[in-house]
């Protein structure tokens, strides 16, 4: 069975449903996850604390390449294992389920509400149905084995492209280790701030946080990474509301200097996919670091999430033919494929697997059943966990 959408479909509303965090997970140094939600927004949720005047000071946002502690790639996919554990403890300590049509990655809902304005980038999902819910993943297989090729690719015919290209890939993470504290300002220490610059650097730590969110009739629950905190994690126990900690998040990122047209449209496509993954998360600011060729830190601007829409569409750069990038275009597409897919998988038979495929090439957009072993293998195991299984199994009696 194949089923295709066309690309060209919207729905009739783009009525949305505000995010509200339900709990937080963790990965640490030593790559292992940990479900607390208390213990990720202690020890693994950072702060933000960069004075302006610390751009005069000319970081280099490529020093320590070297000692750069990174994860194997095939560990650094998203780990369902671990989401559906903290799912698991999290309804364990409510006493219910927590009730949405679709359990997936921020990422993987990222690559759906861009791919209007995003139609070279294929996409390969898988899709199985469990408990009244679908849970979608991404093909972590075919995605490292298409990065492998690429990477192979561009070393192979230039390697002194590969290798800045790599160190480009680094200043992200450079930037949010010379950015962030470990705790509030106020409790850090001068020392502990003035060394940041020395810090090896790792892509191992992520604060994961989950949220409820969705579009029209379609509810999500969302895990999606946080890179640190504005200023302050609202407490509870001092009467905040839980949903408030989303309004505190921030998204760090990292981008060569404006200087030239054609730089402005390439910003502004790396803007437009920036935005959809802070809109789908509720994280309302982001903190871009601008470097110039030499990966020295020359600007720092701050954007406000919900204007980020009226940035792109009154854009007046010379465009060439790079169409301009109309979010709530993108979100009545959104709204359209997600009620798409939860028409066409059952959610209620437990028998299928699907697979999710953009094809780049001919631009289509189809929803596959999945055969034999391949079904077998998904259904068994390779997507949820017989710990998450028996626990929904238990909950409804």
């Amino acid at each position: 069975m194949i089923k295709t959408f066309k690309l060209n479909s919207r729905s009739e509303t783009s009525s949305l449903k505000l995010p509200k965090e339900v709990f937080s997970f963790s990965r640490d140094l030593d790559g292992e996850w940990h479900t607390d939600d208390a213990k990720a927004k202690e020890e693994a949720l950072s702060y933000y604390y960069f004075p302006d005047s610390y751009i005069d000071r000319n970081y280099n946002l490529g020093d320590g390449f070297n000692k750069f502690k990174k994860i194997p790639e095939a560990e650094n996919v998203p780990n369902f294992a671990s989401f559906l554990k903290a799912i698991k403890e999290h309804e364990q300590q409510s006493g219910k389920k927590i009730k949405v049509d679709i359990v997936t990655f921020r990422g993987v809902m990222t690559k759906l509400l861009t791919l209007p304005y995003d139609t070279k980038t294929p996409i390969h999902l898988y899709v199985i149905a469990f408990d009244g819910q679908l849970f979608i993943t991404p093909d972590s297989e075919y995605e490292l084995k298409q990065r492998a090729a690429e990477d192979e690719q561009l070393k192979a015919s230039d390697p002194e492209k590969y290798q800045y290209n790599k160190t480009c890939e680094y200043t992200g993470y450079k930037f949010e280790a010379l950015t962030t504290l470990p705790k509030p300002w106020a409790q850090c220490s001068r020392g502990l701030i003035e060394k940041r610059a020395k810090k090896t650097v790792n892509n191992y730590e992520q604060y994961i946080s989950v949220v409820r969110t969705g579009i029209g009739k379609v509810k999500t629950l969302l895990a999606g990474e946080v890179d640190c905190a504005w200023d302050y994690i609202p407490s509870e126990e001092n009467g905040a509301s839980k949903n408030d900690i989303l309004k505190h998040y921030v998204e760090l990122k990292t981008s060569m200097v404006v200087d030239q047209p054609h730089k402005a449209v390439n910003f502004e496509r790396k803007l437009f996919k920036t935005w959809a993954q802070c809109f789908l998360l509720g994280i309302p600011r982001v903190v871009y670091g601008f470097r110039d060729q030499k990966h020295l830190l020359k600007n720092v601007e701050i954007y406000n999430t919900e204007e980020i829409p009226l940035l792109l569409k009154n854009s007046e750069y010379p465009r060439g033919g790079v169409q301009k990038f109309h979010c709530v275009d993108a979100i009545k597409w959104y709204g359209a494929v997600l009620e798409w897919i939860t028409q066409n998988v059952d959610a209620n038979d437990e028998s299928k697997a699907y697979k999710i495929i953009y094809d780049s090439g001919s631009r289509t957009f189809s929803l596959n059943e999945c055969m034999g072993d391949e079904n077998k293998r998904l259904r068994n195991g390779e997507i949820l966990t017989e710990e998450f299984k028996s626990w929904r199994e238990q909950l409804r009696g």
